[in-house]
C-alpha cells in the first residue's frame, strides 16, 4: 500500500535513507508497505490534517467569537425627526 508523506526539502535526504521514494509527476515522497510506519510518523499528512481539524474545531467552540451581529433592517424615519429608528415620531404611523 503507498502511503504518501509531505516532508519539507530540508528532510528529504533523511526520508531517502529510511526508504521514501520522490514522486516526479506528482511531486511527493511516499512509501510502499513499509516495515515499520513510526519512522515516518513526522511526516504522514494524517497526523497533520488531524492537527489541523482539532484546532479549527477548537477555534469554532471560542466563547470570545468575534463576528457581525445582525439582526433586522432598521430604516430612520424620513422625516429626519430625532428619535431612535426603532421610536415612532409625530410623523410616522404608529401601529
Amino acid at each position: 500500500m503507498r502511503i504518501n508523506l509531505k516532508v519539507p526539502f530540508s528532510q528529504k535526504d533523511a526520508a531517502k535513507e529510511l526508504g521514501a521514494r520522490w514522486d516526479a509527476t506528482r511531486k511527493i515522497w511516499y512509501v510502499v508497505d513499509p516495515e515499520c510506519l513510526e519512522v515516518f510518523s513526522d511526516w504522514m499528512p494524517q497526523a497533520e490534517e488531524a492537527a489541523t481539524a482539532q484546532r479549527a474545531v477548537a477555534a469554532t467552540k471560542s466563547p470570545e467569537r468575534k463576528g457581525v451581529v445582525t439582526g433586522p433592517k432598521i430604516t430612520p424615519p424620513l422625516c429626519h425627526c430625532k428619535v431612535l429608528p426603532w421610536e415612532h415620531c409625530e410623523h410616522s404611523l404608529k401601529p
